[in-house]
């Protein structure tokens, strides 16, 4: 008698269940260090372009008498092929920076159609322009934005044209007029005091003081004396170089789940120092700044964090009016640039004891 065995041929129901249950734990246990992971990636990236920018900001000292990169244009100083900037070069207060800038954001994009701004202190997320015209960049460049801002890599793509559409919003401002310099700007800032020339000094008279630029109420807000003086600052006037910050993101974007105004005490954040290192900083070890015009006083720039619909919400989570009262850390450093970030206690300024 011959016997015929039949060989059963795939996987029962149960063992189907098993498999896919352990593929399930093995997802579950990945995808956490995976996220991880991809988060450190970004945060190295990011701290690479902030040594690339400082590198760029120390070619640019060696190649122009020590100068820390600012805009230059004056009165007296500058030209422009555009006749609109050119004549408003000749203004005063913050109009030859602002032709500057436009004039850069021109040149170096192809997008001639970005107007004139009038009344506007390009210095605060705009001074990189200065830094990227040296460096011969074509804008925009994602190098000046962090790799999670999001927000403003999707405004720089096809040459802002897609912002100019309002295609983000409402995660963007409003494309009108003068509204279409966004997608130009930076996630990184510099402090005043790299181009505040009267707050980089401490024991001035009170008149010149009275010159500095101050904190307008919100984080968004500044107030610019008609007779400041901007620019023409050296790195040889920076006392603390390894902790003295010259470039910071406004926002703590790669530690926890929320991106943090960088005025709350637990934002965390890479930051880059006069001395071309990248450190990560909470916001809490750092120096809580000063007033710029009441340097004998113990008071810092207090301001509220009031975010616009483009930009992260509160502390809470919430965009509740008015917002959260921050201080001003290394955006307002004690002493300018002869002060102290964080590292050491602030520099006595007269007060400090």
């Amino acid at each position: 008698m011959k016997i015929r065995t039949r060989w059963r041929l795939g996987f029962t129901l149960i063992e189907l269940l098993v498999v896919i249950a352990i593929i399930a734990l093995l997802i579950g246990l990945l995808l956490p260090a995976l996220g991880q992971a991809r988060k450190v990636t970004k945060t190295s990236i990011c701290a690479s372009n902030m040594r690339q920018l400082g590198q760029g900001a120390n070619s640019y000292s060696t190649e122009f008498q020590d100068k820390i990169f600012a805009f230059t244009w004056d009165r007296d100083h500058g030209h422009s092929r555009y006749a609109d900037l050119e004549s408003q070069r000749r203004g005063t207060g913050t109009a030859p920076a602002s032709a500057q800038a436009i004039d850069i954001i021109r040149r170096r994009s192809g997008r001639e159609d970005i107007p004139r701004i009038d009344g506007w202190i390009p210095q605060v997320l705009y001074t990189h322009l200065v830094l990227q015209d040296y460096l011969a960049s074509r804008l925009p460049e994602k190098l000046v934005a962090c790799t999670e801002d999001w927000r403003r890599l999707f405004w720089q793509e096809d040459v802002g044209r897609r912002f100019d559409n309002g295609d983000f919003l409402p995660d963007q401002p409003s494309p009108a007029g003068v509204g279409k310099r966004w997608p130009f700007s930076a996630s990184y800032q510099t402090p005043s005091s790299t181009y505040d020339f009267y707050a980089s000094r401490i024991g001035i008279p009170a008149a010149q003081q009275q010159l500095r630029i101050q904190q307008a109420g919100t984080h968004s807000f500044y107030l610019v004396p008609g007779s400041s003086k901007l620019g023409d600052l050296l790195f040889g006037d920076i006392q603390f170089p390894a902790n003295k910050v010259l470039y910071h993101d406004q926002y703590g974007r790669h530690f926890g789940k929320q991106e943090l105004f960088f005025g709350y005490p637990d934002a965390r954040q890479p930051l880059l120092t006069f001395d071309g290192a990248v450190t990560v900083q909470y916001t809490r070890d750092t120096n809580r700044g000063w007033n710029p015009i009441a340097q004998t006083s113990r008071a810092v720039s207090r301001y509220f964090y009031d975010p616009s619909e483009y930009e992260p919400p509160l502390r809470d989570g919430s965009r509740r009016a008015g917002g959260d009262l921050v201080d001003g850390y290394y955006r307002w450093t004690r002493g300018g640039n002869k002060g102290v970030d964080f590292g050491q206690r602030e520099i006595d300024t007269g007060q400090i004891r």
